[in-house]
């Protein structure tokens, strides 16, 4: 986003959605961490998606976001003129690794995949010596879902324990050609379907996250990986289960279970 036509066209284009996984993983957040969250710092803010996002779950949070193009924060700060008047924004480019912060909350939103390996090393590291939980959002794709899962062991080893959407603290039983990915759906409107060429009133944004924590936390339940596959007279999932594996669970339609399950969605937590 190098002027500001780049910025308000992903205003339009991909800030929508942007917010949309933002929300989930935050929201995420808010079911999971058993802490405060009054303190935000968003790293890479771009136009504000992530303290929209947040200011939504938690209303009241004092947010600061760190973006070094400054067409995007005079974007930002014009779309939050009137109803998020207090958030701060600093000009800066966040690889510096130095963020002398001491915050609740560090959101770090489709900015990995912008960045090379070392920087990411070491922006995951500067957001771990200032937060009590991280956030961290990518595209939902095979390469998105690998950066997260460097970034959740790195939050590992500083420490943290994983709060969601991963059930167990052990290395992430998913690998190539598959990958962890969940889809959040939102609105389109006329300009959004006209921009994109689309005739669906809807779309749906694919992503993966992490949520890590130095506070205490809730264990998220075993989780749905895939949409369920419904073959006749059974239902198969795909879990990724507390013991730190990926299994397959088939459920006949005999089972008592059955009935319940048809309503089983993709992402959806799944008891012991």
């Amino acid at each position: 986003m190098n002027d500001a036509l780049d910025c308000l066209a992903y205003a339009v284009m991909r800030m929508p959605a942007t917010y949309r996984a933002l929300h989930a993983a935050l929201t995420a957040t808010e079911r999971h961490v058993r802490a405060p969250i009054s303190t935000h710092l968003d790293l890479g803010g771009g136009p504000g998606a992530a303290a929209w996002a947040a200011a939504a779950v938690w209303p009241g949070v004092t947010t600061e976001l760190i973006e070094r193009q400054r067409p995007a924060i005079q974007l930002g700060r014009q779309l939050a003129a009137e109803h998020l008047p207090g958030l701060r924004w600093t000009t800066a480019d966040l690889r510096s690794g130095d963020l002398d912060r001491d915050v609740d909350l560090i959101t770090i939103g489709y900015v990995l995949n912008e960045l090379s390996e070392a920087d990411r090393t070491s922006v995951v590291k500067a957001a771990a010596r200032a937060a009590t939980t991280i956030v961290i959002v990518e595209p939902g794709t095979p390469r998105g879902h690998q950066r997260t899962v460097e970034a959740r062991a790195a939050l590992i080893e500083h420490g943290f324990t994983i709060a969601a959407p991963c059930p167990h603290q052990y290395a992430c039983p998913i690998v190539s050609p598959d990958w962890c990915h969940f889809a959040g759906r939102l609105p389109r409107t006329e300009l959004h379907r006209v921009l994109k060429n689309g005739v669906r009133n809807f779309e749906d944004e694919k992503f993966s996250y992490v949520v890590a924590t130095r506070a205490p936390a809730v264990p998220a339940a075993n989780r749905v990986l895939a949409r369920p596959a419904r073959p006749k007279n059974r239902i198969i999932l795909d879990l990724c289960t507390a013991a730190g594996t990926k299994t397959h669970l088939t459920i006949p339609k005999s089972a008592d279970t059955y009935r319940p399950t048809r309503h089983t969605t993709w992402g959806a937590p799944w008891p012991d």
